[in-house]
């Protein structure tokens, strides 16, 4: 008689249990790496006119953006927050050290450069995230790493999807401006993530 009392409430428990195994479970949020381009002793590009040097445009975008995949739903971190060197090797590093699955290099271009482009890595998965990239970004091209007149990027030493945007050039770029970019550029990333890498 106890057995039939609660031997029917366990069943009951159990079958539930195995209801919600089988049920289709939300996607994990993609660790995302933002890689502010430069800092401390490395400034990066100098717009001779203003004084405005590449390494505060950079992390400046990034925080900013950062806001924004936030919003959308993802964990976002950083090769830098503050003013300081980081070696290009430890960089990628670092991104895998935080589980990245993403790396999105974040830059400014020479004070003369004509407008914004994107690089992509080696990683068969790398030109699909810069073209998304450079489609919300006015007149922006998109090259493979081995284009830079640098022969090589250090993006390629992420094993996942990686690009290096190219904001624009080196120059005061407006908060307005800032915010536009992060948000244009916040849901290509975002998609493209929940389609291709999770």
């Amino acid at each position: 008689m106890q057995f039939r009392k609660y031997g029917l409430g366990v069943l009951l428990i159990l079958l539930l249990g195995v209801v919600l195994m089988n049920q289709p479970r939300p996607k994990k949020s993609a660790y995302l790496v933002l890689d502010p381009g430069h800092g401390g002793r490395d400034p990066g590009a100098v717009d001779p006119n203003s004084g405005t040097r590449e390494s505060d445009l950079n992390l400046a975008q990034a925080l900013t953006l950062k806001e924004y995949l936030v919003a959308l739903g993802y964990t976002v971190g950083f090769t830098r927050t503050t003013d300081v060197f980081v070696p290009l090797a430890e960089r990628t590093r670092m991104a895998q050290a935080q589980g990245a699955r993403v790396f999105v290099s974040v830059h400014h271009d020479t004070p003369t450069a004509p407008g914004p482009g994107v690089y992509y890595s080696a990683h068969p998965l790398s030109r699909s995230l810069a073209e998304r990239i450079a489609a919300v970004l006015r007149g922006a091209w998109v090259r493979p790493s081995s284009a830079s007149r640098f022969g090589r990027l250090y993006i390629d030493d992420f094993p996942g999807p990686a690009v290096l945007v190219e904001f624009g050039p080196t120059r005061p770029v407006s908060r307005e401006e800032r915010i536009a970019r992060a948000q244009a550029v916040a849901s290509p990333i975002a998609s493209y993530v929940q389609e291709v890498v999770v």
